[in-house]
């Protein structure tokens, strides 16, 4: 197990900060519009996924067979950073409207 959090850290460590900006503007429209933008957003994480995929096959196409030698596929790779990403993004949402309603709640 230790062997695979460790694959998957060097995995999602390139494309960390482009899915956590992706999280934080998804985040930040919630906050400016409101709960009525929910659709919108998850169309917008879907596309920073989508983005997230094509950024990584571009740039580091060849470093998929590291993973491979490694008996991990890329599928199950994305999976988990995906997974991870949308915890992250669930934490983040969540300690937002747990801030905003605590502020407003007196």
């Amino acid at each position: 197990m230790s062997n695979t959090r460790t694959l998957i850290w060097y995995f999602y460590k390139p494309i960390f900060l482009w899915n956590i900006a992706f999280s934080i503007i998804c985040v930040v429209l919630i906050a400016i519009y409101g709960i009525k933008v929910n659709g919108f957003v998850f169309f917008f994480k879907l596309m920073g996924y989508a983005s997230t995929i094509f950024l990584q096959s571009y740039t580091a196409k060849n470093v998929y067979m590291f993973y491979r030698n490694a008996g991990r596929s890329i599928v199950r790779m994305y999976t988990y950073t995906y997974l991870i990403d949308f915890a992250i993004y669930v934490s983040m949402l969540s300690l937002y409207l747990f801030i905003s309603h605590e502020l407003f709640k007196g």
